[in-house]
């Protein structure tokens, strides 16, 4: 019996009832310790990573010149750090997350729509950002051994990769779980790290290949790779495309706010990290591919190939140690970016669908196993169309964040009434129609349609659709965002919700004795409210 409970007590992280756990309930003032720097540092390390280094290449083959795409990406980064500062208000106001967001807007069992798509692109997005982890780890191997740099490839033809890349890929998902055993609110000075480790190694990379190109940058920055689209349409696809690369942080910014101080320290954290870090990187990557191109005839995009280049090339010590140097600041890089953006995330998704079972820990070291049935060396080595899919991911995304922005600043004012977020039955205000709001749902499938033709063509060029639709796919982060908000206003003017008032006691220890005397409330008395019912209950800490 004893083992039977053991093993109940480790499965089971709270026996209060099947709607939260320790880490979905509104954060408590002792575990908000997310400040300035580290809202800086979260968007500068989504900035600073090898995936944003070449962003700058498939807008240019859009038929832009550098100078033109450096223009697109400063107006995407704008219109990303506005979006996420506004998405992230419900976080700083109420310090809840995402997925708890996600009842209110869809109803506390409609909830699961949301969360599923994000946790889905969180899955998918951890392998692919592994992988290049892996990449960058067989740049530090490669340094210390020769022998390693030329490993002989055992796997079959059929297989689309090297024994070389599986290798780096499987130390890189070794050394991540460590890393996703650190609880969220003391990823700052890690974040911090890496972004600066980034920085100096793209400042280093940079002024080797302008150097190495006799002083010269090349002419892309003038120069046009591609004339494939008008020019006015390739400015607002290529603004699309970069918003699609980040549209994932921008609907779970929430989960990160929650964490903060102050107000201030996410709303300018993120509008500087966004935008400063956003820029130097890209442009670092256009300018290096620029200089190499014109210097070697061949146009290097990603870091890592560039620092494998070097070994290939002489492999001297000179070369080692600046490929060893780079390759544990892109791991670090990537560490950061993956773990935080990614794997962290998809847990606090899973823990809010299995409360019961999954914390946050157990739902990001899901999300790395999962990493394998996702393939993703098929997105590098292969012709497969999947990453282009989830690139278009937006078309899904945009809809849900017009959706929010309605919900919570147009409807309900910004008023959340907490304790009904974690009351799974009629006694809830977010119960609406048998646990779900129909008219969400309703205008996420409506908001989401216009985009689905563009969508497919993405996935299968041999469709053919009309300009029309090419074009609102092109501008679905303009033309879905109008349609679904002005789609989600009509539905609830017309079809009204119960909108409630704010908790007139802090019930989850949220606030201190200060801001509950500036919200109106009454202070934490060491209880949680269970319901309409008045008695209380404790929540525990996760075991």
């Amino acid at each position: 019996m004893r083992l039977l409970s053991a093993i109940h007590n480790w499965l089971v992280l709270d026996d209060s009832d099947e709607a939260r756990n320790r880490d979905i309930v509104p954060i408590p003032v002792h575990r908000r310790r997310w400040k300035f720097d580290g809202f800086v540092s979260y968007w500068a390390i989504s900035s600073m990573c090898a995936v944003t280094w070449a962003g700058g290449s498939s807008i240019m083959y859009m038929g832009l010149t550098g100078a033109q795409t450096m223009g697109v990406i400063v107006i995407g980064n704008l219109i990303i750090s506005v979006s996420a500062l506004v998405n992230s208000i419900y976080g700083t106001k109420y310090h809840i997350g995402y997925s708890v967001f996600q009842r209110v807007v869809f109803g506390v069992k409609g909830s699961v729509v949301g969360v599923l798509i994000r946790s889905i692109l969180s899955v998918v997005w951890f392998a692919y950002q592994a992988w290049l982890g892996g990449l960058c780890i067989n740049i530090i191997l490669s340094s210390w051994s020769q022998s390693y740099l030329n490993m002989k490839n055992t796997l079959p033809e059929s297989v689309p990769m090297t024994t070389q890349e599986l290798v780096g890929y499987v130390i890189f998902l070794i050394i991540s779980v460590p890393v996703l055993m650190v609880p969220p609110e003391y990823y700052s000075p890690f974040l911090a790290s890496g972004s600066l480790c980034i920085f100096f190694i793209g400042i280093g990379i940079t002024a080797w290949a302008v150097v190495d190109n006799g002083n010269s940058y090349g002419t892309m920055m003038t120069k046009q790779l591609s004339t494939a689209n008008s020019l006015g349409w390739a400015w607002i696809y290529g603004i699309n495309s970069w918003y699609s690369s980040l549209v994932a942080g921008i609907s779970n910014q929430s989960d990160y706010s929650r964490f903060n101080k102050k107000e201030w320290h996410s709303h300018w954290g993120i509008l500087i990290g966004c935008n400063v870090a956003g820029f130097i990187i890209p442009l670092f990557g256009i300018v290096t591919a620029s200089a190499l191109a014109e210097k070697y005839g061949q146009e290097f995009w990603m870091p890592n190939d560039i620092c494998m280049f070097w070994l290939q090339q002489n492999y001297t010590a000179k070369s080692r140690a600046a490929a060893f140097f780079c390759g544990v600041g892109l791991t670090v890089s990537q560490l950061g970016v993956n773990c935080v953006g990614n794997a962290i995330s998809g847990g606090m998704d899973l823990a809010s669908v299995f409360p019961r079972y999954i914390n946050i820990r157990r739902g990001a070291i899901l999300c790395l196993l999962l990493s394998w049935p996702t393939q993703p060396w098929l997105f590098f080595n292969s012709s497969s169309t999947f990453l282009t899919v989830m690139s278009s991911f937006s078309v899904f995304i945009t809809p849900l964040v017009a959706i929010y922005l309605c919900e919570f600043f147009i409807i309900r004012r910004g008023i959340i009434k907490l304790s009904d977020c974690y009351v799974f039955s009629k006694n809830s205000i977010y119960w609406y129609t048998g646990g779900v709001n129909w008219r969400s749902l309703l205008s996420f499938v409506c908001g989401s349609a216009p985009g689905l033709p563009g969508l497919i063509n993405a996935a299968n060029p041999n469709i053919g659709i009309n300009s029309g639709a090419m074009h609102l796919y092109y501008g679905s982060f303009i033309f879905q965002f109008a349609i679904t908000l002005a789609i989600h206003y009509f539905l609830t003017f017309f079809f009204r919700v119960p909108i409630g008032e704010r908790d007139m006691e802090d019930y989850f220890d949220t606030y201190s004795p200060a801001e509950c005397a500036k919200l109106g409330m009454i202070p934490y008395a060491g209880q949680v409210f269970e319901g309409e019912d008045p008695e209380y209950i404790v929540i525990e800490e996760s075991k």
